[in-house]
């Protein structure tokens, strides 16, 4: 169908109508709509489409520092609703610490980090392969160096296109600090000896790639256990060895979590931690280092929450007024979020859940597929580092450099944090095809083992799918855009995400556009 025959023809039966959008309503309701059956020992979490079936699944990691337990995966069935027990289980059982997810091997399918506490087994860390939608039971790859490891995190740090694995490691409470490091990906596979590492042993808890000094590199943030938080610059093809950032307001800081995004609207990051105060003299804080315009971030805190055991933070546009909001977690307490104001977050959070429970990772995601849409942003430059617009993102599709399509072994992307690291250095253009929603649902996991995992479903009402150009308005414009990008047969077009544009498209974009959300 061309592009003048379909304008005229939804033209004729619709009259191109425009039509108001709907009043946003509650983000969460108090009470968690989905739990899980088995409680466990969770620690790590992310909502990924494993089997690729368009439906986001929920991999969690078990075990912390308490019981030797497996990784397992709650499938999503197919209509927004995950399994209450999990389907897939780990043959490995061990003392799980977080987890991350990447395409290692660039066949399309997202592979599963894990790290492992306790030193158990001699390994700091396991990777579970996707075996076409399935995850292997046995790890594939186990780090070689022993260390009580609580976080991994991917990215690119020697600028390939492929994921690197970082790992953060040493056990505080004994002090026994580890030189922590990073295991490069080979052609598909991680290295089976460190790659980089740390000048100095150190206790960490957890790590995040970031652009702390926005020069298209990532850059790595290891977060402080019982020390400060430092972040490690990138050099070109590896990081400094002795970092030249670190916090230096709580110097002893017990730091579960970070997370990092523009909430100020300057269009500077800025890097939020959780404190948690136990033990040492962490602050019980979470913590806001805003970005400066030189590069790196205020070294003491711009906004904090006191929230005692926190441990939990994740970035996102949950009430979908385009700001980034803060979504947090704590031990035996309450999980919460900050709606942002425009500038930041209030001094009070703007809803808390009604129960309590032993927040270990928040991860948010389209459980329902409420909102999902295939995008495409434009940049031009040379930069092989480029930020989408949106974090968190539901999938990256495409790269496109020059105006040649990359094969998956020459790029990699953050799903949580929205950036797109690319192995060859643009002439002039990139863009990048991605899925994003307008409805994040909020999964948690809890390692209390006599309290389940939750997710919470958002409760707002999206903007219409059919209101393409998203200027609040349904109408010509609309089918103007779409039409011109499915007569092209560009990605965009995909609106019902199979992959393909054709009349199926058509149809599922017709439907809404009819009624008018």
């Amino acid at each position: 169908m061309s592009y003048s025959t379909a304008r005229r023809a939804l033209a004729a039966l619709l009259g191109l109508a425009g039509l108001a959008p709907l009043a946003l309503g509650q983000v969460y309701s108090t009470a968690p709509d989905w739990t899980s059956l088995d409680m466990q020992v969770s620690t790590g979490a992310a909502l990924v489409d494993l089997n690729r079936d368009g439906w986001l699944d929920l991999v969690v990691s078990n075990g912390n520092d308490i019981s030797l337990q497996r990784v397992v995966v709650y499938y999503n069935d197919g209509t927004g609703q995950l399994e209450r027990s999990p389907s897939w289980q780990s043959a490995n059982t061990a003392y799980h610490g977080h987890l991350d997810v990447a395409d290692v091997n660039a066949d399309g399918w997202p592979d599963v980090a894990v790290g492992i506490l306790l030193a158990q087994g001699g390994t700091s860390a396991r990777l579970y392969m996707n075996n076409n939608g399935v995850l292997n039971t046995t790890a594939s790859w186990s780090a070689p160096v022993s260390g009580d490891t609580f976080g991994v995190s991917f990215g690119d740090m020697n600028g390939d296109g492929r994921p690197d694995l970082a790992v953060a490691s040493g056990e505080a409470y004994n002090n026994v600090p580890k030189r922590n490091c990073v295991y490069l990906n080979v052609n598909g596979a991680l290295s089976p000896t460190v790659s980089w590492e740390t000048a100095t042993t150190k206790n960490f808890n957890t790590c995040i790639w970031l652009d702390r000094d926005r020069d298209g590199r990532l850059d790595l943030c290891y977060n402080g256990s019982n020390t400060d938080t430092f972040v490690y610059r990138n050099l070109g093809t590896s990081l400094e060895t002795t970092a030249t950032w670190r916090t230096n307001d709580i110097r002893n800081q017990f730091c579960l979590m970070a997370t990092t995004g523009d909430v100020t609207g300057d269009g500077l990051r800025e890097l939020i931690l959780a404190d948690n105060n136990q033990l040492f003299s962490g602050s019980g804080r979470f913590r806001q280092y805003n970005g400066l315009a030189a590069g790196n971030y205020n070294t003491t805190a711009n906004w904090t929450y006191l929230d005692g055991y926190t441990a939990a933070v994740f970035l996102g546009d949950i009430n979908n007024d385009n700001k980034l909001d803060l979504c947090s977690g704590e031990w035996f307490g309450r999980s919460r979020y900050f709606l942002n104001n425009g500038t930041g977050f209030a001094a009070a959070s703007s809803w808390q859940s009604a129960g309590t429970s032993t927040v270990e990772r928040i991860y948010l995601g389209d459980v329902d597929n409420k909102s999902r849409r295939v995008k495409a942003a434009e940049f031009s430059g040379s930069s092989k580092l480029v930020h989408l617009p949106t974090q968190p993102v539901e999938d990256v599709l495409k790269v496109v450099v020059d105006g040649v399509a990359l094969p998956r072994s020459q790029w990699c992307a953050s799903r949580e944090f929205g950036w797109v690291s690319i192995g060859v250095t643009p002439a002039s253009s990139v863009r990048v095809v991605y899925v994003a929603s307008a409805s994040l649902d909020m999964a948690i996991s809890n390692w209390d083992d006599t309290k389940p995992n939750q997710l919470y479903y958002n409760k707002t009402t999206p903007p219409c799918a059919a209101d393409i150009n998203g200027d609040g308005f349904v109408n010509g414009d609309d089918f103007d855009a779409f039409a011109e990008a499915f007569d092209a047969g560009d990605e965009t077009a995909d609106f019902n995400i199979d992959g393909f544009v054709n009349a199926d498209d058509y149809d599922a974009f017709a439907e809404p556009f009819e009624a008018g959300c």
